[in-house]
């Protein structure tokens, strides 16, 4: 069924080409659209067992699959980019990673698949899958949406101010939600059964979430203006308030990525699906009167409402399957979400007195790492709140 899929999404991706350039007014987008589509097909062939380092919680072989294609990406990418100053550079750091991951799947596990189809099996297969199938569709299209949206409405440069804007506010805290995710779905599913369990291993890996989470969001929102000037050049600055828009929304994922894990481990994944949309729908409804009063930056702030809108009701559906109240989410939120925006206006009052430069980027940040970590053990010494315990639990089982 997956190589079926990546066929058809092969064979869609180069027929719509010509109408997706056409659609974002680049002609040259045809060729690296169709190239692009290969990925799926190449991924599709790869070693099904996979699976099983997520399953079985063997996350250094999956450490080893994903990492490996992501090194290959970057460096093909941007030894190509260097040397022919194309944007087929990352077209072919994509698939470059693609052929890696499909190599690397069968190099670290002995399972050798074969072509078969069992009824059976198809039909329990396709009963859960359904819904996980109905949930790619809608993280695509809010995922993916915005931009689609901006390259349409806009241009391409807005897009690219919009891209980079997302991939720096987003990237840190996303990263470290994605992991926990994958952690927290085969660890939530051998307890599935065990409602006690259930809540305290939400609303403690909502705790790491947020303690990782928060603090990285506030602090990208307040050197925003530093870094975009030392890093990327002051002819981003249009990056700069879309930056500090987009890292709310990169703070507030500490909470969907745990959530949407219980959906599935207590074999209730249409929940999710439902809410995610409820967010597409609320983001078509927002997005055009945001943009007509701010602009590009309205994009982010349709994004971040959406957010809000479904965030509630994900966040109510969780607490009554663990059975647990709002009192207690917010026990384990409110100190990280205090010590975070203490760490930003701290921050945010001495960039105000600094000149750009990338000295004053690293006293920045240093100033805000010290910042949120003295509150916080601050408060580990003041209250029962775990910080460092938190901390050492972690390294200890790692």
């Amino acid at each position: 069924m997956k190589i079926i899929r990546g066929f058809g999404i092969a064979v869609v991706a180069f027929l719509a080409a010509p109408y997706l350039a056409v659609f974002f007014g680049e002609p040259q987008a045809e060729p690296i659209i169709r190239a692009v589509g290969i990925s799926p097909l190449i991924l599709s062939l790869q070693n099904p067992a996979v699976m099983y380092f997520q399953k079985n919680l063997n996350f250094h072989k999956e450490f080893v699959y994903q990492v490996g294609g992501r090194l290959v990406d970057l460096t093909v990418a941007v030894v190509i980019a260097l040397v022919f100053r194309s944007v087929w550079a990352l077209v072919v750091g994509i698939v470059a990673m693609n052929f890696v991951k499909f190599a690397i799947s069968y190099s670290i596990h002995e399972y050798r698949p074969n072509i078969d189809f069992n009824l059976a099996y198809g039909k329990e297969m396709f009963g859960f899958g359904k819904w996980m199938f109905a949930s790619s569709i809608l993280v695509f299209l809010y995922g993916q949406g915005d931009d689609a949206f901006v390259g349409w409405y806009f241009t391409a440069v807005s897009l690219g101010f919009y891209q980079m804007a997302y991939r720096f506010s987003n990237a840190p805290a996303t990263e470290v939600t994605h992991v926990i995710s994958q952690v927290s779905f085969p660890a939530f599913s051998k307890i599935q059964n065990n409602v006690e369990g259930l809540r305290e291993g939400y609303l403690r890996t909502v705790q790491l979430s947020v303690i990782i989470a928060f603090p990285m969001a506030a602090g990208i929102a307040a050197v925003s203006s530093q870094f975009v000037y030392v890093v990327l050049g002051e002819q981003w600055k249009p990056v700069v308030p879309l930056m500090q828009v987009l890292s709310i929304w990169g703070g507030s994922r500490a909470f969907g990525a745990v959530g949407g894990s219980v959906f599935k481990s207590v074999g209730r994944p249409e929940l999710g699906v439902y809410v995610q949309l409820i967010k597409v729908l609320a983001i078509a409804l927002l997005i055009f009167p945001a943009v007509e009063s701010f602009g590009v930056v309205g994009v982010a702030l349709a994004i971040i409402g959406s957010t809000i809108i479904s965030l509630s009701i994900h966040l109510y559906l969780i607490l009554s399957i663990i059975e647990a109240n709002i009192k207690q989410l917010l026990s384990i939120v409110i100190y990280p979400l205090i010590g975070s925006l203490s760490m930003f206006s701290v921050v945010w009052v001495l960039d105000d007195n600094l000149s750009p430069g990338i000295i004053e980027l690293v006293s920045l940040i240093l100033t805000g790492m010290v910042t949120y970590v003295v509150f916080m053990i601050t408060v580990e010494k003041l209250t029962s709140y775990e910080f460092l315990h938190l901390y050492r639990l972690i390294r200890d089982t790692i």
